[in-house]
């Protein structure tokens, strides 16, 4: 069986645990990267003999818009799927199910799910580290018992549902924030690894000062990867929010939750 992994993960979190859960099946990866938005062009196929391994950040406890819009492009004939989603240890709510109901409904079969912390995008405060060691032996051995029913698995009909929390319709948040964007200061060397590495190419790669926020996710790429720490998020809204999720959850644990069918 050929394993297949699909993964968004702009700072890293997400792809170290489908990779994870992915060593545990396979020696031989074939890894989609949808991080960028020229790799989201083109739609995917899969048969009954692949195995996919997808995972998403969450975004205010759903799959982000434009990765549900991307994945109704990929289709599967029977394929066995493992759902991976990570989120900044707020919570998760109905972004798990939402991810399988979308590959459902486009040919997939799901044979397990998890749901990993990874430190929030907006500071290193929430979820900090993570995942950590622990996470990973954790995703290791999910990866293992998935792999054991797989191999038991006779014919397709023998595979059960899988059942995962969450709730639909899906959760809408009343209160959105409003479009904002990174402010690029004067540390600013013109590198244009911000734009470059920019998941939906919201800074121009004419002037690389220049986000436009109506296409930002706030997924704080920029901020991470920049060698001059020139850009950064000033925006009152986003720093209330930043200080409401450190304030409420900055001291909570959640462990890796495992679903398998």
């Amino acid at each position: 069986m050929r394993v297949n992994l699909i993964y968004f993960s702009a700072t890293d979190r997400t792809a170290k645990v489908v990779k994870e859960i992915g060593s545990a099946i396979s020696d031989e990866l074939f890894e989609n990267d949808i991080t960028l938005e020229e790799n989201r062009n083109e739609g995917l196929v899969f048969t009954e003999k692949d195995l996919v391994i997808v995972g998403v950040p969450v975004y205010a406890g759903r799959v982000p818009k434009f990765l549900v819009e991307y994945f109704n492009k990929v289709k599967g004939n029977n394929t066995l799927v493992i759902f991976v989603v990570t989120y900044g240890n707020r919570a998760y709510e109905d972004a798990l199910l939402e991810l399988k109901n979308t590959f459902e409904e486009n040919g997939f079969i799901g044979v397990g799910a998890t749901a990993f912390v990874g430190e929030h995008s907006y500071t290193e405060l929430l979820g900090s580290g993570r995942p950590n060691k622990k996470d990973l032996e954790i995703a290791k051995k999910f990866g293992n018992r998935v792999k054991i029913k797989i191999d038991s698995i006779k014919d397709i009909s023998e595979i059960g549902n899988l059942n995962v929390p969450g709730n639909y319709p899906y959760v809408v948040k009343v209160s959105k924030m409003k479009p904002m964007a990174p402010e690029t200061n004067d540390n600013c060397i013109d590198c244009g690894i911000c734009a470059n590495s920019c998941p939906t190419n919201a800074i121009s790669k004419q002037n690389y000062r220049l986000v436009d926020k109506e296409r930002c996710i706030k997924c704080c790429r920029c901020i991470r990867n920049c060698p001059v720490s020139a850009k950064e998020m000033t925006n009152s809204e986003y720093i209330e929010m930043k200080d409401f999720l450190i304030n409420n959850w900055s001291n909570i644990y959640n462990s890796p939750e495992i679903y398998i069918y």
